[in-house]
């Protein structure tokens, strides 16, 4: 069966200093996930499973359209006592969460999803480590304890639709479009984006410009004047004796 995950994956800077953090804790705990190729991500929806993917990318592509720029706050350590799962804290500004709220309640329709997909109450996080025993888990909550806390600001660049571990397509929220998966792989594209992102910080560029409705411009075309009545009377004229 096909599956799906709707996430936003980190990149440049933090993406590196995320999977350093995760680099650590396998080599101290020997956990095995060193070797993955897992991109750190926050997830929005999924896994999930649909039989309809056009509809799937066509509401995803509407919802990213018609969404603000987002922030969002890496705020610390948090754990799952129930599953074991050790991760990195996100506290989402509202309009990310009115994002992801959104985005499964249009899904929902047509999309199988997990249970906590369907609740307005969400956790978000960015997984360190999971599947772990309760030894493991509770060595690891003790060792990060003494770590450095992450603390920082961070914006909601992209969002991507995941097919069975392959991405589909990737929302840009500074080029504002949709981008293949080819676009969304490429260095090119993503030297674009952050060339964007800093002239945002800069205050030079408005992210959310293209989704403001454009200023009503009203016809200044002049009603044609009796002079001008006159004008087109003698050329009709002029035509006629030069036959």
């Amino acid at each position: 069966m096909t599956h799906y995950l709707i996430e936003y994956r980190f990149q440049g800077k933090v993406k590196s200093e995320i999977k350093q953090m995760i680099f650590d804790l396998d080599k101290k705990f020997h956990l095995g996930f060193a070797k993955s190729k897992k991109i750190p991500h926050i997830s929005f929806a999924g896994p999930l499973s649909t039989n309809d993917e056009t509809r799937l990318i066509k509401d995803f592509t509407s919802l990213c359209k018609n969404t603000p720029f987002c922030s969002f706050k890496v705020d610390g350590f948090g754990f799952f006592e129930r599953t074991k799962v050790v991760y990195i804290n996100i506290v989402p500004s509202e309009k990310l969460e009115n994002f992801r709220w959104a985005l499964s309640q249009k899904i929902m329709k047509y999309c199988t999803l997990r249970d906590f997909d369907y609740k307005k109450d969400f956790e978000f996080h960015a997984t360190l480590a999971m599947k772990l025993d309760d030894r493991d888990f509770f060595a690891i909550k003790k060792y990060i304890e003494y770590q450095n806390s992450p603390q920082f600001k961070h914006f909601l660049i992209r969002a991507t639709i995941i097919k069975n571990s392959r991405i589909l397509c990737e929302y840009d929220f500074l080029q504002r479009r949709m981008l293949t998966r080819e676009e969304a792989l490429s260095r090119g594209q993503l030297a674009k984006t952050m060339k964007l992102l800093n002239d945002f910080f800069e205050g030079n560029f408005d992210p959310d410009e293209k989704m403001k409705s454009p200023s009503f411009k009203p016809n200044h075309k002049k009603p044609e004047t009796k002079k001008s009545g006159i004008i087109e009377k003698i050329k009709k004229i002029v035509k006629k004796v030069l036959r």
